[in-house]
Formats: C-alpha cells, sequence, structure tokens
C-alpha cells in the first residue's frame, strides 16, 4: 500500500497517538481536552498526503529539499500556521511543538512498517516524500511560533514601557520640587533627575523599537521648526541635569526646516547622551548644526575620546549593539558615568528617525574625535504640516 493511502487510511489511529503524546507536554497540556490536544493534527496529515501526491520534477524536488519549494503556500492559514499560533497560545515550548512532529513521523513509519513489512521499490520514494513533507510542514511550524513569541515579547515590553512612564513622571515632580524647596542641597535631587531621564531615554528606545518591530514603524508629524532655537533649548534641557558638562552649540546658514520636533528631540538627546557617556568629562560636547545646503541641513554631535572599535562601526547602528571603544571592554563600560543608559538601541532609533524624515546618520571616528552626523532634508518625503 503507498504511504500516501495508509495515512488516508489510517488517519483516526494515527492521530490517537497524536493526542496522546501531545496531552504528556506539561505544564501546557494538563488542562486541555481532547479537541484541544488534536488541534490542527488532522488538516497537517491531509496537507502531507496532497504534498505527497502532487507531481514534481527534480527541480523542485531540489529546491524543496532546500525549503525553497515552489509549490509551498505562503498563506497564513496553512495548517503548519495555525497550528503553530495555536501552540504558542496554549502554552507550549517550542521544542514540545517540534517534538509533536518527530513523534508524528515515527508513528506514521511505525505503523506503516507494521502493516507493510515488505518494502517495494516504490516505498524510498514515498518515505523521502513522506519527510520532505513533514520537514516543510515543520519548518513552516517553527517560523511562526517564534514570530508569535516575539510579538508577544514586543506587545509585553511596549506595555511595559509605557505603563512605567507615570511612575517616573512622579518621580520627576518630586525631584524638582525638592530641587527648588532646597537649591543649596540639590545633590541628590539632580542625582534623581539624572536617573529619571536615564530611564526616560531608556523607556522611549525600547518602545520605539518595539513599535518598529511590530511593523508600526517611526510616524513623524513635521511642522516648521528653527534647528538653533530647539537645538538650544534641548541642550539647555540636558545641561540642567548635568551641569558639570560643557555643550557648546554652533551653528551658520538657514536654520529653517520642517521636522518633526519630538523625534528630532529625542535623535538628538540620544546622540548628546551618547558623547557624554563616551567623550572625555573634562572636554566640552560640541553640536555644529550646518545649514549652507539649499535642500538639506546637517546635525553633527563632536566628542573627544576613546575611538569606537573600527570593527563595530558598520554595524554601530544596528539594534542591540552595545558601542565599546577602543580598549574598553564590557567591564569597563559598566564603569562609565552614564553606563546605566546603554541598551543598545539609542543609536538604532536615532537611524530610524532620521530615515524617517527621509535623511540619514553616519559616524566617523578617527584617533581621539568621533562625530556623529544627521543629515535631514528641510522638508521630508512625505511633506510638511
Amino acid at each position: 500500500m503507498r504511504l500516501s493511502v495508509f495515512i488516508t487510511s489510517n488517519l483516526d489511529s494515527i492521530l490517537r497517538d497524536w493526542v496522546a503524546f501531545a496531552g504528556k507536554q506539561l505544564p501546557a497540556a494538563r488542562d486541555m481536552d481532547h479537541v484541544a490536544l488534536l488541534d490542527h493534527g488532522r488538516t497537517i496529515l491531509e496537507e502531507i498526503v496532497v504534498n505527497m501526491d502532487r507531481v514534481e520534477g527534480e527541480a523542485e524536488r531540489k529546491i524543496k529539499s532546500e525549503g525553497t519549494s515552489l509549490e509551498a503556500s505562503t498563506s497564513a492559514n496553512v495548517p503548519s500556521r495555525s497550528h503553530a499560533r495555536q501552540r504558542e497560545s496554549q502554552g507550549f515550548e517550542i521544542g514540545q511543538m517540534v517534538a509533536e512532529y518527530r513523534a508524528l513521523r515515527a508513528t506514521v513509519l511505525r505503523l506503516w512498517q507494521a502493516a507493510h513489512p515488505q518494502l517495494q521499490d516504490q516505498d524510498l520514494e514515498d518515505m523521502v516524500r513522506f519527510n520532505e513533507a513533514i520537514d516543510q510542514a515543520l519548518a513552516e511550524s517553527v517560523d511562526v511560533f517564534v514570530e508569535e513569541v516575539d510579538r508577544a515579547r514586543d506587545l509585553f515590553l511596549g506595555m511595559m514601557g509605557h505603563d512605567l512612564r507615570g511612575p517616573l513622571s512622579t518621580i520627576a515632580s518630586c525631584a524638582a520640587i525638592g530641587l527648588r524647596q532646597r537649591p543649596d542641597d540639590s545633590r541628590h535631587a539632580l542625582l534623581t533627575l539624572r536617573s529619571v531621564g536615564q530611564m526616560k531615554a531608556l523607556l522611549n528606545d525600547l518602545m520605539e523599537f518595539t513599535a518598529r518591530r511590530l511593523g508600526k514603524g517611526i510616524a513623524i508629524a513635521p511642522a516648521p521648526l528653527q534647528l538653533d532655537e530647539f537645538a538650544r533649548h534641548t541642550l539647555d534641557e540636558i545641561n540642567a541635569v548635568y551641569p558639570e558638562r560643557i555643550l557648546a552649540l554652533q551653528n551658520h546658514g538657514d536654520m529653517q526646516g520642517q521636522w518633526d520636533r519630538t523625534r528630532l528631540h529625542q535623535a538628538l538627546s540620544n546622540l548628546v547622551f551618547n558623547a557624554l557617556k563616551y567623550g572625555d568629562a573634562a572636554l566640552p560636547i560640541d553640536v555644529v548644526i550646518d545649514g549652507s545646503r539649499q535642500d538639506e541641513v546637517q546635525l553633527t554631535v563632536h566628542s573627544v575620546g576613546k575611538p569606537i572599535a573600527p570593527h563595530l562601526l558598520p554595524r554601530l547602528f544596528d539594534p542591540l549593539v552595545r558601542e565599546l571603544r577602543d580598549g574598553d571592554s564590557d567591564s569597563d563600560a559598566s564603569r562609565l558615568p552614564l553606563a546605566g543608559a546603554n541598551l543598545g538601541l539609542g543609536l538604532y532609533v536615532v537611524r530610524e528617525i532620521a530615515l524617517a524624515h527621509g535623511g540619514s546618520v553616519n559616524v566617523v571616528s578617527q584617533g581621539a574625535n568621533t562625530a556623529f552626523t544627521l543629515s535631514l532634508p528641510r522638508v521630508p518625503p512625505t511633506g510638511g504640516a
């Protein structure tokens, strides 16, 4: 009997073993009934049979073995994909779901061999086609399962970041009141405000990162903005928390354009915080705005300190890349004054804000000098307000 015919004729007995195995996947399966344990098992097997009976040439067989089958459906409703989403929502681990396919493969072949002890020439081809179909279904399930896990994690992180803003605002307000009431004893209030600022920066970056991963991207609302005045206000705000550091602003040319004030504040703050963290504390951070070009403005944040490791430069703006300067180690970085403000997302967010404006950001690090330059069209491609 051909293997595909055997599977169709023995679906119930095969699926009994599927349910029995799924019921052993604890703790997720502890309170699941027969229907929940069976899930998409029947439709997965039916899809496998269709896959096995489909006529395929040698070229299709080769790309199928490489996981790039032209015949594979991209629909989200393919049984293996639906099964993955269901198992993830039921609390299964990915290893438990993979084990289901391993057990399914073993069950089918064991039952088929018992009912069909004498192998024929066509049986080897049937086994190859069956294994290919199982592997395709497994690959589809794993891809979707991982996507669902990532999505759930990103949603959690986004909600957590949003909910933490309230308590932080309360802490900042209390510290600001203390600073006004006791200006001669401001050390603790400034320390609190500094820590709150770092935490807010981290949460903002985290929320931008999760929004991007959830497919929302970074939305901007451009409006007329005088860039030098905006930069001065941003630097004054940072200087209020870090009064011991020198933040110098230079500008020339036309400062007018249409940009998203909130997003640009986030980008400039991230670049300045990065410079404060890695630059020499005894030397100023220079912010230079070049408005000499007709269609574009360049904003550069320059610091003096240890250079960025050359191997890190090409991926410095990628998410979750933590910047180490030449000669530093992870333990050195943890002792830097602003070490707490580093999830490896700050520069990534700067890049995404630049791209949302139709611009770019780049870095040059030579010797003791490091400069990040944000290039922004005066009017983003999407238009202004």
